[in-house]
């Protein structure tokens, strides 16, 4: 790995960055997204489905119920 051009520092050209997020098109990317959208709805009231961990589901005491799917 190298310093991008125009971003080498004179005197430490051997040293890198680590990234702290992913970035779109990295492998990690899609895990890093998941993991944020679950957040966000396990704080708005929603279930996560045991047997699929993409679908999310929220019941209203009307008998409502809000369904939520992630498509991958």
């Amino acid at each position: 790995m190298q310093q991008p051009t125009g971003f080498v520092k004179e005197g430490e050209e051997e040293k890198v960055y680590k990234l702290k997020k992913a970035l779109y098109g990295l492998k990690q990317a899609p895990r890093a997204w998941y993991n944020k959208i679950e957040t966000y709805f396990v704080r708005n009231g929603f279930d996560r489905c045991l047997c699929e961990h993409t679908l999310f589901t929220k019941s209203k005491e009307e008998g409502k119920i809000l369904i939520e799917y992630l498509c991958r």
